[in-house]
């Protein structure tokens, strides 16, 4: 593993071909309420291959993946406080679209609730596992 890189872990039932797609987000099961959350696409990945949702558990495939860290936007330390820029007036809600979309146009995507990344660009897979 390169230098500052940090690894990926992406579980699907897809036998995904080459690259991992953003555009594919809300077209499953497990994806579908994300999009009600906010429309801005993104892949799903952990930080730890060993701590993920029970839903994913039987998934079919593991695929494995580096980015540079310093292009993950840590949005539990949120260094920046770009929470606190994006309240919605009146209300003790962030705009969740609103902060993925400007997180978006510096970063290559956010890391949250300590082991979920959330990533804005394909990305190519280094190594798939077919599990069970």
């Amino acid at each position: 593993m390169k230098y500052n890189q940090v690894k990926l872990y992406h579980y699907s039932n897809k036998n995904i071909k080459g690259r991992i797609k953003p555009s594919f987000f809300g077209g499953n099961y497990y994806t579908g309420n994300d999009v009600k959350a906010s429309p801005v696409r993104r892949a799903f990945y952990y930080l730890s291959r060993h701590k993920t949702e029970h839903l994913l558990d039987n998934s079919k495939y593991l695929y494995i993946t580096e980015v540079n860290r310093n292009k993950l936007y840590n949005l539990d330390k949120d260094p920046k406080d770009l929470k606190s820029r994006f309240i919605i007036k009146g209300l003790a809600v962030i705009d969740i679209t609103r902060l993925l979309k400007y997180i978006k146009k510096s970063y290559t995507g956010i890391v949250y609730n300590r082991n979920v990344t959330a990533i804005f660009k394909d990305l190519k897979y280094t190594r798939k596992i077919e599990r069970g």
